[in-house]
């Protein structure tokens, strides 16, 4: 007799700890809000794109690989469904090196791809609406940067200057650095990939920066150094973003994704946008999928860039509650498939 209620004590025991573990995982996927991401195929493709009428593309990664140059098959077909579809299609992507006009010219070797240059928005395209159109700068802007943030610029009828190499000395020496002269209307401070970093750039943006009415900006913050090789490692934007940040003491407004004033400038040249039935298609969680959070917007991952599957699993199980967030709504292998799936629904 004792040892059936024994037996049934231990039965219920189980049976309570089961539904216990079973009710803190409901909890705490409720208190992570975890997104259970969506295969995009043929049974779901149709009512997945009536849903939006604006599509946000990354471009490294989605477009072509991540080397920037191999390209990805099948890519100009999908365009071309998706714009025969009616629906618009604006490039986003955070490499600030190149103007619009250079990924035109790439847009080209693609045998079929369809574009017009405004519906490119690179971090230097959308740098120069930010100053323009937001900031309003009327004087000089001092850069760290590239050739094509400048030109962007120039488009734009802003003023600048920092372009390429410092002729200035490079010394620690302060008699020698108060003697270099700095410019009198410097209004604003914008940072990018500048290949030609050194002491005397870096002297001359934080200089700049005591001034509390210049505006600092930068056009992209979120990765410090890329693994190039074995034991090999690039320093990139926001490493001289870091740089410039710490001795200024001052913070800068970040157009690039996942921020959101990249989409502000969007907005600048397509003010009728609805963000309910707008989507981000990018192969990064961390910068497209983080980007559709900060707006508030849905999200497509693709597989052929820098974020794959066990990313998804790895973000939907971290303890970091931010981690958690950055699960996009669908995900499938290749913008490529957008034409395969439409032909055969």
């Amino acid at each position: 007799m004792l040892g059936h209620i024994a037996n049934a004590a231990r039965t219920c025991t189980k049976y309570v700890l089961q539904c216990f573990q079973i009710s803190r995982t409901k909890s705490n996927m409720a208190a992570c809000g975890s997104v259970q991401p969506e295969k995009l195929d043929a049974s779901n493709i149709d009512a997945v794109l009536d849903k939006y009428d604006t599509f946000l593309l990354d471009c490294d990664g989605v477009l072509w690989r991540t080397d920037h140059f191999t390209p990805i098959p099948g890519i100009a077909a999908a365009i071309h469904v998706l714009r025969q579809l009616g629906k618009r299609l604006l490039f986003v992507t955070n490499n600030s090196l190149h103007a619009r006009e250079m990924y035109m010219d790439k847009f080209k070797q693609l045998p079929g791809f369809e574009a017009e240059i405004d519906d490119i928005f690179s971090v230097a395209y959308a740098s120069a609406l930010y100053l323009k159109h937001i900031a309003a700068v009327n004087k000089m802007v001092y850069v760290i940067g590239s050739t094509g943030m400048a030109h962007e610029l120039d488009n734009l009828g802003i003023l600048n200057t920092g372009i390429g190499p410092d002729p200035d000395p490079v010394s620690h020496n302060p008699d020698i650095l108060r003697k270099i002269p700095l410019h009198p209307d410097v209004q604003a401070v914008l940072v990018g990939f500048d290949e030609y970093i050194n002491y005397t750039k870096l002297y001359k943006a934080v200089s700049y920066l005591t001034n509390v009415e210049c505006f600092y900006v930068a056009t992209n913050d979120l990765e410090m150094g890329v693994l190039i090789g074995p034991g090999k490692k690039q320093p990139v934007t926001g490493a001289l973003v870091a740089s410039v940040s710490a001795a200024s003491k001052r913070q800068p407004t970040v157009i690039g994704k996942p921020h959101k004033y990249i989409f502000d400038c969007i907005l600048t040249r397509n003010p009728n946008i609805t963000k309910e039935r707008t989507v981000i298609i990018g192969d990064s969680l961390k910068a497209d999928i983080g980007f559709a959070k900060t707006l508030g917007i849905d999200s497509i991952l693709v597989l052929t860039g820098v974020s794959k599957l066990e990313h998804i699993h790895r973000n939907q199980n971290s303890s970091n509650s931010l981690s958690r967030t950055l699960v996009p709504n669908y995900y499938i292998p290749s913008v490529a498939d957008f034409s395969q799936l439409l032909c055969t629904t």
